[in-house]
């Protein structure tokens, strides 16, 4: 693990800029019966894939590089997008077996090149989630990690973070039903030292092989969110994004 000292990032320099880390190469095989042997991130809604949405919401906001970390049927999504939509610039790291989601953003780290003081937001490619790049670099600025943190009323479906008075998280708690509190996003802030404090594994899955474990070390803070949070990795919310896309509920950047 990295020590204190190189856990924090530097902010003596000027604003850095921001790439984006997108995770596609899961199976999405609870939602297999409306992929249609497509990758999760490219399911329709409203008309475009899914994976749109967070490209133009993204742009938005000023990023102008994403690196999509890919995998299963990966060729869909490449010869859709290639290495350009609108202004942001699209690159590719592929697994040639699944990887976890820890594996997949290890991979794409140790690939991919960044500048020393460039921040890093990674997302999931199936959750849309209405961020604030700009909170999310002013939280991160003395940690290793930020996580975006939504208050839901039922975390049985996540599991729930625990978070001190100093926007520190301290803990992780199993998937109980009822409980409102915090959950993990899945929407991340960092810098290209997290690498270095990741597991000396090829296959391993962050939230419980990396963050876990982590959170001994005072490393990770939160970041609190206001906006919409949707997982369409099951059918239920899959078809409740649809709806709200298609009835102009939800106003997205386009």
């Amino acid at each position: 693990m990295l020590s204190a000292a190189l856990l924090k990032k530097d902010t003596s320099m000027a604003k850095s800029t921001t790439s984006a880390i997108i995770l596609c190469g899961g199976l999405g095989t609870r939602l297999s019966a409306i992929t249609n042997n497509k990758p999760k991130p490219m399911v329709d809604v409203a008309g475009v894939p899914f994976l749109e949405y967070q490209f133009n919401y993204l742009i938005a906001q000023g990023v102008t590089r994403a690196i999509l970390a890919v995998s299963h049927l990966k060729e869909c999504i490449i010869d859709h997008f290639g290495s350009q939509y609108k202004t942001l610039n699209i690159e590719y790291v592929s697994e040639d077996s699944p990887l976890g989601t820890g594996g997949a953003i290890k991979n794409v780290l140790s690939q991919a090149e960044f500048q020393p003081n460039e921040s890093i937001v990674i997302l999931n490619g199936d959750t849309f989630v209405e961020f604030s790049l700009q909170a999310l670099a002013k939280d991160s600025e003395d940690h290793l990690l930020v996580i975006a943190a939504k208050s839901v009323d039922d975390t049985a479906r996540y599991g729930k973070i625990t978070i001190d008075n100093s926007k520190i998280v301290t803990g992780f708690q199993e998937k109980k039903a009822g409980n409102q509190g915090y959950i993990n996003a899945g929407v991340y802030m960092t810098h290209s030292g997290l690498l270095a404090a990741l597991p000396d594994l090829e296959r391993f899955s962050f939230e419980e092989d990396f963050l876990h474990h982590e959170i001994a070390h005072r490393s990770i803070g939160a970041s609190f969110l206001d906006g919409f949070f949707i997982d369409i990795g099951i059918p239920e919310d899959y078809y409740a994004f649809c709806d709200l896309m298609g009835s102009g509920k939800i106003q997205c950047p386009s």
